[in-house]
């Protein structure tokens, strides 16, 4: 599942078959996770969003998904094979069923896959556009043809599988009150802004969960997380900001983890509007890049907080260039590169960011000030954010992207791919890329899939449509008993969860 990150509110081939599933000791604790966000939907494929993702994950599924080790592994399809170069075949599990009883069939699969390919203006769109057709072969067997068939099993990994009969016997208005997915946990009560309480299924096909129930807590005050996961222990604080995190660390009443994460942040650019805009200029944008120290970026940054991002995607990521470095910090070479570029500034750069852009926010000001340039930031709400970012309603912004498929052709085709991509509208885009990504998405072999996605990196990262800046940490707390190990995709996988 592809995720982008929308706010820095603080600082910062052939054929494969498949089968089994492990099976877990059932339990009766309940297990309360304390956030800062609540859920925007039940629909679970109507955002993309960390905490949208969160909880689908556990309630939803879909054909295929990512393990740790962000490789594939079978979920509803047990096993699947390419045909023909353009189509993929999935064998479905036999005896699923979805939490109202309903048993899952290829035609819940085609049904899902079919309305989402409808929703224009959703984010999923642009990835499940390529897929050319859906076929019921048989009760449990699907085919599904794709002109991008290569990336094809990264986007079905966050396709999540809805119950045919249920949804077009309730209306998806009704459904989606309490909406019945084929996962570990089924939805119990929702009070927006509040609570979502999740119970166990217990006719799950891959059995019984560790944990027999757990509440999502929203909590929006920074400090206040912290009490009250300490209060509601056994707990998860999901993801508390850094400075918290560093506060706490000596707190015994938590265990404090932290590992490097997939979440790459930038600074983007609105390089459309031709030669009135100053940032349309590649050596414009090469120079507020020379303008960064890394170093003394991440010494703005808490203790830890993050390493430099040399491109686009961490190491862990297929597309990851080793040959791509952080930049030299020169100093006054920003300053002169500006005037070689004929730089003239008759107002302020507008620089968007939520709720506060932080540390980096006014490190990146002070830097580019040092280089002549005049930026005026733009701190507004999450969701004035959001939709300012979805027309590019300024000249630059804070924003970063999870590689959850584990593979850089998400990022390229979500946001630089002009022909196919509604999220770019701050006017990047030509032939060449559209055509490289396009290549990409039809590449089977993975030694030539990769060379072709470092070559297309190489690109992004000299045209510099966005200046990468740091790859974050995934932080998080748990009181005493409880067991988690994170992920780097940024999942809470409550069938990972133990409580002693």
């Amino acid at each position: 599942m592809r995720r982008p990150v929308l706010a820095l509110a603080v600082v910062f081939a052939g054929t494969l078959l498949f089968a089994g599933a492990c099976a877990r000791e059932g339990g009766d604790r309940e297990l309360h996770v304390v956030w800062d966000a609540d859920v925007p939907s039940l629909d679970p494929n109507e955002r993309f969003d960390v905490v949208t993702a969160t909880v689908a994950s556990n309630v939803f599924e879909p054909l295929l998904r990512y393990d740790r080790q962000m490789s594939f592994e079978p979920c509803l399809a047990k096993g699947w094979e390419a045909r023909d170069g353009a189509v993929w075949r999935f064998r479905l599990r036999e005896g699923v069923s979805f939490h109202d009883g309903t048993k899952l069939s290829a035609e819940d699969v085609a049904f899902s896959i079919e309305r989402l390919r409808r929703r224009r203006k959703w984010d999923i769109h642009r990835y499940v556009s390529a897929i050319t057709d859906v076929r019921v072969v048989d009760p449990l067997t699907v085919e599904i043809r794709s002109e991008r068939p290569a990336g094809l099993l990264s986007v079905l990994s966050y396709v999540f599988v809805l119950p045919k009969r249920s949804v077009e016997a309730a209306g998806e208005a009704e459904f989606f009150r309490a909406p019945a997915g084929t996962g570990p946990y089924r939805i119990a009560s929702w009070k927006p802004g509040e609570t979502l309480r999740l119970e166990a299924y217990p006719a799950y096909w891959g059995g019984p969960s560790a944990v027999s129930s757990v509440v999502f807590r929203v909590e929006k005050d920074d400090e206040a997380t912290w009490d009250e996961a300490k209060k509601l222990a056994p707990a998860i604080l999901f993801a508390p900001t850094t400075t918290s995190w560093i506060r706490h660390r000596d707190d015994p009443a938590f265990r404090l983890v932290e590992q490097p994460s997939l979440a790459v942040h930038y600074l983007a650019f609105r390089v459309g509007g031709g030669p009135s805009n100053p940032l349309s200029d590649i050596r414009v944008r090469r120079a507020l890049r020379a303008a960064i120290d890394y170093e003394a970026l991440l010494a703005a940054l808490p203790a830890h907080g993050a390493f430099p991002a040399s491109q686009f995607v961490p190491p862990a990521i297929v597309g990851f260039d080793p040959s791509l470095a952080v930049p030299e910090f020169v100093p006054g070479a920003a300053r002169r590169m500006l005037a070689e570029a004929g730089f003239r500034q008759e107002k302020p750069l507008v620089f968007l960011t939520s709720a506060g852009g932080g540390a980096i926010s006014r490190y990146l000001i002070e830097a580019f000030a040092a280089a002549g340039v005049s930026v005026r930031e733009e701190s507004v709400p999450p969701d004035e954010y959001e939709s300012r970012l979805a027309t590019c309603d300024a000249d630059a912004y804070l924003t970063g992207w999870i590689c959850t498929t584990g593979d850089a052709g998400e990022l390229f085709e979500g946001n630089f791919y002009r022909r196919g991509s509604t999220r770019n509208p701050c006017g990047y885009g030509c032939d060449e890329m559209d055509t490289a990504i396009e290549e990409i998405g039809r590449t089977l072999d993975p030694a030539v899939r990769r060379d072709l996605l470092q070559s297309a990196m190489r690109r992004l990262v000299d045209d510099l449509p966005w200046v990468p800046l740091v790859v974050s940490y995934e932080r998080h707390a748990l009181t005493r008993g409880v067991e988690w190990t994170a992920r780097a995709d940024g999942q809470l996988d409550l069938r990972d969860v133990r409580i002693r």
